[in-house]
Formats: C-alpha cells, sequence, structure tokens
C-alpha cells in the first residue's frame, strides 16, 4: 500500500526549522545581508510534503475511501523527495528523448580550491571553464574522425554541474555524459554513428591541454563580483571543508591519519590539482545502465537517512564511501551545518544541466540524433513539460499510485486545496494528523542596558 511520507517527524526536518532562523539572524547582526533566495528555499522546504499547507484529494468511488497527496515544494538542493524526483524525471527524459542508443562515456572534470571558489561565486567564469571543456573533448573526436576521412563529424555531450562532495562541502565540478565517438553523414546522406574509443595516454594529454588552458582563463578573470560578496566567506571556508572559525568537522570512526595518495586507474589523470576520469562507458544495449548513471550525475546533494541527531545534540552525517583512514561519520554543530546547506545552494535561475553540439537545442540535426532514441510515438498535441506524478512513481517503484489500495479501482482526484482552514478542517474530519511548522524564532543577544548607572544600594 502507498504510505505518504511524513518529513515533519524527520531528523533533518527537524534540524532546519529549530536553527535555520538563527544562523540568518546571526549572519545579519554580523552586518551581513544573505540574498533573498537562500531564505526562501528554507521556507519552502519546510511546508513540503505537509497536508496542512496544501493538498490533492483523490476519491475511490467504489469503496468510498479518501487518498490524501500532499504539496511538494520543487526545491533544487535541502528537499531529498524533491530533488530525488526531479532526477528520475530527467534521468527518464535524457533516456526516452534524447540520447540515442549509441555507446556513450562520463567525463568528470575536478579542478583545485581556487578554480572552484570562481565557479561557485562567477557564472561567466563558469560558462568559459565549461566552454573551455566542451571545445577540449570535442576537438579530440573531430580530429579522429578525420582522420578516418569521415564526413561533417558531429559530437554530442550533456553536462550536469555538481555542486557538492561527500561530506557536503562546496566542490564544483563537471559531470558529462559524451557519445563515444561521433555522428557522420554517410553516401546516402544518413546520419550514422561511428564509435572512437580513447587510449589512456590521450586521457592524459587532454588533462594537460585543459589545464593550460584554464590556467590562462584565470589569469584573465578579475575577483569575484559583489554581488556574491555576502556569500564568500560561507563559499570559501566549505570549499576548504572548514568553518568560518577553520575548524573541520568532527571525524567519527578514524583510526589513523592517512596521507594525499593520488588516484590512480586506466583512462584516470591528475595533473597539478586537475583531475580527469574517463574509464566509465555504457553500450548502446545497456539503456538500463546508462538511466542508473544518469540517476548518478543527477542527483542531490542531501539524503535525509544520512542525516541525524546524535545523543550531544550534534549533526552526524554518514558518508556515502568511508575514508581512507576509516571515518565512517562527519560530526557538525547545527550552525556549521546549516551554513555548508546554505552554501550548496544555487543562484536562482542557474541551469545547472547543459546540452551541447547535436544535443543543443539550435543545432540542425538535435530532431534527427534525438529521433533514434526511441520508436517513433504517436504525437501528442500537447507537449508534457514534467513526466506526471503517478507515471514517475510507476517508472521508478513499479507501483500504480492512481488506483485504489483496497479494491483497484481508479482513483477521481475531487480538488486541489490551498486553503489552510480548509486543508485543516478535512484532515480532522479524515482523522489525520495536523503538522503546522513553527520555526524556532532566533534567540537575540544579550542587551546591557543602563550599565553606565549605579545602583541606589551603593
Amino acid at each position: 500500500m502507498y504510505v505518504a511520507r511524513n518529513p515533519y517527524k524527520t531528523d533533518l526536518h527537524a534540524l532546519i526549522r529549530e536553527n535555520y532562523r538563527q544562523v540568518f539572524f546571526d549572519k545579519e547582526v554580523e552586518g551581513t545581508n544573505l540574498p533573498f533566495h537562500l531564505e526562501r528555499e528554507f521556507k519552502k522546504y519546510l511546508t513540503c510534503g505537509i497536508p496542512a499547507y496544501g493538498l490533492a484529494r483523490f476519491h475511490c468511488s467504489c469503496c468510498q475511501k479518501d487518498k490524501i497527496v500532499s504539496f511538494s515544494c520543487k526545491g533544487r538542493t535541502l528537499c531529498p523527495s524533491c530533488t530525488g524526483r526531479r532526477t528520475a524525471d530527467t534521468a527518464k527524459h535524457l533516456l526516452e528523448e534524447v540520447i540515442p542508443a549509441v555507446p556513450v562515456r562520463q567525463f568528470v572534470l575536478s579542478m583545485p580550491y581556487e578554480y572552484r571558489f570562481l565557479l561557485a561565486t562567477r557564472p561567466e567564469f563558469l560558462r568559459k571553464a565549461l566552454a573551455i571543456f566542451h571545445r577540449t573533448i570535442n576537438h579530440h573526436y573531430q580530429k579522429k574522425a578525420k582522420t578516418a576521412d569521415l564526413k561533417n563529424p558531429k559530437v554530442g555531450a550533456i553536462t550536469v554541474v555538481q555542486r557538492f562532495g561527500g561530506a557536503l562541502n562546496l566542490n564544483v565540478h563537471f559531470h558529462t555524459i559524451y557519445t563515444d565517438g561521433v555522428f557522420h553523414e554517410n553516401y546516402l546522406g544518413e546520419e550514422v554513428f561511428r564509435e572512437f574509443i580513447p587510449t589512456h595516454e590521450e586521457v592524459v594529454i587532454l588533462t594537460s591541454i585543459l589545464k593550460k588552458r584554464l590556467d590562462r582563463l584565470k589569469f584573465r578573470e578579475e575577483t569575484i563580483d559583489s554581488d556574491a560578496a555576502s556569500l564568500s566567506q560561507l563559499q570559501a571556508m566549505s570549499i576548504q571543508n572548514r568553518d568560518e572559525k577553520f575548524r573541520r568537522p568532527i571525524p567519527i570512526g578514524k583510526m589513523f591519519d592517512s596521507d594525499f595518495q593520488e588516484f590512480r586507474g586506466t583512462r584516470c589523470s591528475y595533473d597539478d590539482g586537475f583531475s580527469l576520469h574517463a574509464n566509465v562507458k555504457i553500450l548502446g544495449s545497456q539503456r538500463d545502465g546508462l538511466e542508473r548513471l544518469c540517476r548518478y550525475i543527477l542527483r542531490g546533494p542531501i539524503a535525509k537517512d544520512r542525516i541525524s541527531y546524535d545523543d550531544s545534540g550534534k549533526v552526524k552525517l554518514k558518508l556515502k564511501s568511508p575514508y581512507a583512514d576509516g571515518t565512517t561519520h562527519l560530526q557538525f554543530t547545527t550552525d556549521q551545518f546549516i551554513k555548508r546547506v546554505i552554501a550548496l545552494i544555487p543562484p536562482p535561475r542557474q541551469n545547472l544541466i547543459r546540452y551541447i553540439g547535436v544535443f543543443g537545442a539550435r543545432h540542425k540535426k538535435r530532431s534527427v540524433i534525438t529521433g533514434m532514441a526511441q520508436p517513433k510515438k504517436e504525437k501528442i498535441k500537447k507537449k508534457v513539460y514534467r513526466t506526471p506524478w503517478a507515471e514517475l512513481l510507476k517508472h521508478v517503484f513499479k507501483y500504480e499510485v492512481n488506483y485504489c489500495d483496497h479494491c483497484g479501482t481508479k482513483l477521481e482526484l475531487i480538488a486541489t486545496i490551498t486553503s489552510r482552514y480548509v486543508c485543516q478542517k478535512i484532515l480532522n474530519h479524515l482523522r489525520l494528523p495536523v503538522h503546522e511548522v513553527n520555526a524556532v524564532a532566533p534567540r537575540a543577544p544579550p542587551e546591557f542596558e543602563y550599565f553606565d548607572q549605579t545602583p541606589e544600594y551603593f
């Protein structure tokens, strides 16, 4: 049976509603005015999945039972449910409508700390660095196609800009899915695919080329913009995995101090802080593996099952993979955790998914190439921007949520309700819990009034 999520009872929700206003208040007292979209992200998350703030009511005409579905916040960072839905929806879209059944390869580019800071604070630097990355890889494939005398070679790529690391630190890097070869015209004028597999030596050469070009770009760029100055300190400390007092999170399970070891492997290169990994390949017939890869690069930064309170009131983050020194968890104070999350929230209206080459919206051959992604279907008069919620749950969890759990009859939508007063009446009538989110007000600093006056009894 379908069981609606209850974010109000999770440790993440309690952590946000009890502490986020205090962090924003402290920054305001210090004279730092954080951008408005940051607090809006927190407010939206606190009402996500809470039926008292809006719901859709479904009714079964056979057994006369109701099903309540809460509204979502559609956030991009804080809400694990909304980022999970966005991940599954976008991966399904890429699989069915964009990427054809050809071999693809994942390229992951990571850069040193100073580059990460510029990538996080300057959208123009991010755009130029991403353009350099794409031009370098595109030229590699096109050069190999020209040596094979292919006519009009074309490359396609999809890049996801990830802003987080495993410790919730700010780490802007690029995950790119490239067609492992080129599309070219045959003697009949048709678009066909030719595979070109890069060697380990070629990946090493590509890393050195990227380092030189990105170094020249950094030398030409100026300092950060004044618009990002209010966030610069939080972001700079998050990149270095520290807080504003230069303290690192406390490791749990650490057994010894391990030295830095350069990652080595086939088609993986490291050059003075620049690393390029290109050893993950998906064949054209492995569509399930391609969908898993898309979900991996599109995932959100926060998983509610990895965040918990410990006995001392600190926040404990479970690492996805233990460190080489044995560390399995990281311990934060509540202020440290909230500030880490603030640094991860992307600027508004910044697209984190970029379509390059034949997958770009303006490419002449895009409709031809993307038409190979799936068999032809009947044309739909009205294009649906998002996959409907019921269809997405069926695709991911193999569950028919729009049917009654008791008799199997298809449910009917009665109404979508946004009035808090009406929502509470419906929930009380159905004997469901009504959770009203009340964020804890910040505690003002102590004020010492009349400190220069002498008491009367002296």
